[in-house]
């Protein structure tokens, strides 16, 4: 069945299936003559996808439905990210009408301030958010993003209060450090639902690689020594080069100003989840440099040492 037809039966543009192919979530066979053969199968996935997008799917969520044995765990587990959303947004409803209630009372604006600094405390959102109001200017949503799947827990003890205090107080004392425009432009476009599937996606994958099997590490390895050879492809290296400068900036400041010191030993503190995953990486990493040989050039990029 050839496009014509595929958008008359689905109602979609051809520049909305032609998209759909891209993010390979159909995969119509090409015809002797180069014109795309839609089968049944296709139109009835496209048919799926176009109901997802009206109900505002994102294509990532949409790509793990249509590859997944059990659509109903995955679409279950989507409705409970969108209760939690609709809640979210019935409390920040409340507050506000709270603020116009109290007619912008200074008294209440503070006990509100504190109220719901208490809650996002008991439910391990506050560190995650309050990285980002703390230091707006850019290094906040860096350190937020980079830190994200691992800040879920709550700041319930006084130990982990007093990390929280001392990284506070080790952000506010250094010297502000410009994030590229590219890089606070990609935090801009994440919503809260694309940052936790890809927070989902990163912890699975660390975590299938640190309990990964003689063979599958082997396998990492061969893909691993293959992306670093592809690096240096001129493609490549221009798309990367800027994020190049930037790690190795920002590798600079951090070895210069205690980061490594002050900020990773209380960030082991104040989650469980990122003192593990820290102490699997370095084992890791030292496993891999010794077998290996990699390291990191005086570009910060990845290289094999042949020495």
């Amino acid at each position: 069945m050839l496009i014509n037809e595929v958008c008359n039966i689905t109602g979609l543009t051809k520049k909305a299936i032609s998209y759909y192919e891209k993010q390979g979530l159909i995969r119509p066979i090409k015809a002797s003559n180069g014109y795309r053969d839609y089968s049944k199968e296709d139109i009835n996935l496209l048919n799926e996808i176009s109901l997802y997008r009206k109900l505002d799917i994102s294509i990532n969520d949409i790509k793990i439905i249509v590859s997944s044995t059990d659509k109903k765990h995955v679409l279950n587990k989507i409705i409970d990210d969108k209760k939690k959303r609709e809640a979210k947004l019935k409390i920040e409803k409340i507050y506000l009408e709270k603020l116009i209630n109290n007619n912008f009372d200074k008294e209440s604006i503070r006990e509100l301030n504190e109220e719901i600094m208490n809650i996002e405390k008991s439910n391990g959102e506050f560190i995650k958010r309050e990285m980002v109001r703390a230091f707006p200017s850019g290094l906040g949503k860096y350190l937020s993003h980079h830190f994200s799947p691992y800040l879920n827990e709550p700041l319930d003890t006084l130990e982990k209060y007093n990390a929280w205090i001392r990284i506070v107080e080790f952000l506010d004392s250094i010297p502000e450090i410009k994030v590229p425009k590219f890089i606070e432009m990609s935090y801009e476009n994440i919503t809260d639902e694309m940052q936790k599937q890809i927070n989902d996606n990163v912890k699975d994958e660390m975590n299938r690689l640190f309990s990964a099997t003689k063979d599958e590490l082997e396998d990492y390895k061969k893909t691993l020594v293959d992306r670093i050879e592809k690096q240096n492809s001129k493609s490549l290296l221009k798309i990367m080069t800027p994020f190049y400068k930037f790690k190795k900036q920002i590798n600079e400041f951090f070895s210069s100003s205690g980061y490594y010191d002050i900020l990773i030993p209380n960030m082991k503190i104040l989650s469980s989840e990122y003192r593990e995953y820290h102490n699997n990486l370095m084992e890791l990493n030292n496993k891999l440099s010794k077998e290996l040989g990699i390291k990191y050039d005086e570009n910060m990029r990845i290289v094999i040492d042949n020495k």
